[in-house]
């Protein structure tokens, strides 16, 4: 459960940029987002710091679902 919303899921979109529909994904999440709390990585600039990697593993970690598009 999520602080935000104590009924929904916590989910997590990463973007990867391998998906090849990631638009259709996309949408049908933030249709889900008055029920859920959806958040978004953008994983595919390869010039990321370790900070910002470590965000990405802290967020991947704390999530219920996470989806890699």
């Amino acid at each position: 459960m999520t602080e935000g919303n104590p009924c929904g899921m916590n989910i997590l979109e990463l973007n990867t940029g391998l998906f090849p529909d990631a638009q259709t994904v996309t949408a049908a999440l933030r249709q889900m987002e008055p029920a859920h709390r959806v958040d978004s990585i953008d994983l595919r600039r390869r010039d990321r710091e370790d900070e910002a990697w470590d965000r990405a593993v802290a967020a991947i970690l704390s999530s219920d679902l996470t989806i890699t598009i």
